[in-house]
């Protein structure tokens, strides 16, 4: 099936207002996202908002008859967050938020090494020394004394989170962290101090309990800034396409300006093996052009007088003047940049089940605990320590530890088991969310086929041998940049035959048709059909003709090759299709999975490798902004969609799709601009990638379940409803609520490490 064109929006709020992408800062989890997103979303005249926090980036649709962008801005400060005009985020702060970027990783890794340093001799401390009344005090005065800086200085953003969510009158996971840790470490900091007023002091603390949730939760942070750094890559390199200088033709001189000077209209100079600096159109000389950023295909495109070309593409061999036709954000490389940007920027259909229940978690707990020390302040109004130590119970046992490992430590050792395996994961939301994909779109060139032509067959006639006539059009075409003549001279060189580059003579490029060349004082036409016919060569029907047809039909692109004025034979080329590809689409479509193709090669050729792998949907001629609007057509239609490509022109495609599937021997952007990257090349690594989703997720939601589970049994338990059934000595320790937290944790690692050797077969 070929699916056709459609212009249409898949936004649901009004198509003629405009939309803005503004950067967001001061968001720290998912509770900030969806409080951005309410702020905006309350003033009038905003019809939609989409929060990312990976990109830290808002998108909104407003009607601006209604209000200005500047008081959406105003909102979203008054909210408590940042913000700063796109286009002054890119421009200011890219190098800038590069550089903090790697700061901050830095800053998290001090952290982490120094927490879980003290954790472990604080968790060693528990089992050792004596209990001599002297060693307990000193045991709790060196306790107090490492455990402090992971407290104040490891934990400050924690603390620092918890305070601004708390003065905006909301609650998030900082607010549970703080609370917790503090809890622990004063009940702990005032039995230090009681243990030096009392005869027999009691070692009963739980600092080692406040580092190693400060602990876990930094890794989990670590984790996370190291994702987001990643998702705005791609962006960076696409920036990075655009050279920043032009050669303008001004006052006829040449001079060298800057890129944002370029009016539309003035006459640029592109020298051989440059970038081309913006969009236009030649209008003197002539070349072959690297367009594969934009069309994903290998082959270079002949360019002449009223040719378009594309800024960013790659200029081979030849010299040409160009005429502007586009400029700044109408450009074709800004416009993926858009493209890639808004689809970072959309949100995917499900966020981390952690996150999302973090936001009625949170208060519930708290609630529990403030109700649990006001109800035993009432039954025994003269022991403050009961109801205090009851308190401080219920936090230890609700503290995010469990909850923030169910997620992360699955995550971690499916990516692990993953890179084993040449799959490449770039974050958790992305493995949770593969499992449910409902359709895939596969590129053509570099993902279905390998991306290398190739001569494949070689017909002589007129007396001339294979290698007579693979030693002359290599020698000529070693004068040439096009792919197709680089295929013929790596097939003279498989065959150890001597390429003879001073022997020609004369040589020059027909653009759109071939070359010409004297080779020997033989005169060499190599090309299409069309440069024979053009050159008067004879002898082009009957048999020959039969084998062009029939290679034709075979996806092969035909070379014809004349020796002075008359046919000398034909050579096949080929972008072989990849060994693993028809069984890799066979295996998708088991798991009842639809597989398009998506190309920017002609119709014919689409089909004709659609068929051969087996795949009965493709979608032809395709620009990078309409691969992208094909992926959202079909999530307009509810299909969770992932793309799988290679090439910079697909990189707004995988970055729109819910989950974007990378060729390893692709493009640099295209793999940034994925979630998952398979090393390997290998189409059947995108069965195992979504083998290895569906058993992940399904531990995420086992270790979930035994959270909550132990959080269900045991708040009730340190909140003193079993009281009676239990009696004192059990139910007003908090160590009871401390080992049960442990063990818990104990058994969500333990089965997140049985993702280490599952098979994904």
């Amino acid at each position: 099936m070929v699916i056709s064109h459609d212009n249409s929006s898949m936004e649901t709020s009004h198509p003629s207002f405009p939309k803005r992408t503004v950067a967001v800062g001061g968001m720290t989890c998912a509770v900030c996202v969806n409080r951005v997103e309410k702020a905006i979303l309350t003033v009038e005249g905003v019809s939609s908002a989409i929060v990312n926090y990976g990109t830290e980036q808002a998108t909104i649709e407003f009607d601006p008859s209604v209000v200005e962008l500047h008081i959406i801005k105003q909102a979203i400060v008054d909210a408590g967050y940042t913000t700063m005009d796109l286009a002054e985020f890119r421009q200011v702060q890219l190098e800038v938020q590069e550089i903090a970027h790697h700061q901050e990783l830095k800053k998290l890794r001090r952290k982490i090494l120094a927490s879980i340093f003290v954790s472990v001799v604080a968790m060693s401390a528990m089992f050792f020394g004596a209990q001599t009344p002297y060693a307990v005090r000193a045991k709790l005065l060196v306790l107090l004394f490492i455990t402090t800086p992971i407290q104040f200085w490891a934990g400050w953003q924690f603390h620092r989170g918890a305070v601004a969510s708390l003065w905006h009158l909301f609650a998030d996971m900082n607010v549970l962290i703080s609370i917790g840790t503090f809890a622990a470490y004063i009940y702990s900091f005032i039995m230090t101090f009681v243990a030096f007023l009392v005869v027999q002091p009691s070692s009963v603390n739980y600092y080692e309990t406040s580092a190693m949730i400060i602990t876990l939760v930094l890794i989990g942070k670590f984790l996370e800034e190291r994702a987001k750094g990643q998702t705005s890559e791609a962006v960076r390199k696409l920036i990075k396409l655009q050279p920043m200088t032009a050669q303008l033709i001004r006052d006829g001189r040449m001079i060298e300006v800057q890129i944002d000077q370029v009016e539309i209209g003035d006459q640029i100079v592109v020298r051989p093996g440059e970038s081309i600096p913006i969009d236009g159109v030649v209008i003197e000389g002539q070349s072959s052009v690297d367009e594969s950023m934009v069309t994903g295909e290998s082959m270079q495109v002949q360019k002449g007088i009223g040719s378009q070309v594309i800024g960013g593409a790659i200029n081979g061999a030849g010299s040409f003047t160009l005429e502007v036709t586009r400029i700044g954000a109408d450009t074709t490389l800004a416009q993926i940049i858009q493209h890639v940007e808004e689809a970072q920027g959309s949100k995917a259909p499900i966020q981390k089940l952690a996150d999302r229940i973090a936001g009625i978690f949170v208060p519930i707990v708290i609630s529990v605990a403030v109700i649990t020390f006001i109800v035993w302040m009432i039954v025994s109004p003269d022991d403050v320590s009961m109801a205090l130590r009851n308190f401080i119970a219920v936090m230890i046992i609700a503290c995010p530890c469990t909850l923030g490992l169910a997620t992360p430590t699955a995550v971690v050792v499916a990516t692990g088991r993953g890179a084993e395996l040449g799959i490449l994961i770039k974050d958790g939301e992305s493995l949770e969310l593969a499992h449910q994909i409902e359709t895939i779109i596969l590129d053509k060139t570099g993902t279905i086929t390998e991306g290398k032509p190739s001569v494949t067959d070689i017909v002589v006639v007129n007396n001339f041998s294979e290698d007579q006539l693979l030693v002359i059009s290599a020698s000529v075409e070693s004068k040439s940049e096009h792919p197709l003549g680089q295929a013929i001279i790596a097939a003279c060189q498989k065959r150890d035959l001597d390429i003879d580059l001073d022997a020609v003579d004369n040589f020059e490029v027909i653009v759109g048709f071939g070359i010409t060349a004297t080779f020997k004082n033989h005169i060499v036409h190599i090309g299409s059909r069309r440069l024979m016919e053009k050159s008067g060569i004879k002898n082009l029907l009957g048999q020959d003709v039969d084998n062009e047809t029939r290679f034709a039909n075979q996806n092969k692109t035909i070379v014809w090759i004349a020796i002075d004025q008359k046919l000398a034979g034909i050579v096949a080329i080929t972008d072989p299709i990849r060994q693993t590809s028809k069984k890799a689409v066979e295996t998708l479509q088991r798991s009842n999975i639809e597989v398009y193709m998506m190309t920017g090669d002609n119709p014919l050729t689409a089909k004709s490798v659609a068929e051969a792998v087996g795949i009965d949907h493709h979608i032809a001629q395709v620009l990078p902004e309409e691969k992208d609007m094909q992926v959202q057509m079909l999530q307009q239609e509810g299909k969770v969609v992932a793309v799988v490509g290679d090439g910079i022109n697909d990189a707004p495609a995988l970055a729109r799709a819910d989950v974007g599937i990378a060729i390893g021997s692709g493009s640099d952007i295209a793999i940034e601009a994925a979630d998952i990257t398979l090393v390997n090349s290998d189409l059947a690594d995108v069965a195992s990638a979504l083998c290895l989703s569906r058993k992940t997720f399904r531990t995420i939601k086992w270790n979930l379940f035994w959270a909550f589970f132990y959080n269900i049994l045991g708040i009730p338990i340190a909140a003193g409803l079993l009281f009676p059934v239990l009696g004192e000595g059990f139910l007003l320790n908090p160590m009871i609520a401390a080992a049960m937290m442990s063990f818990s944790s104990v058994l969500v690692v333990t089965n997140s490490l049985r993702l280490k050797t599952a098979k994904l077969s």
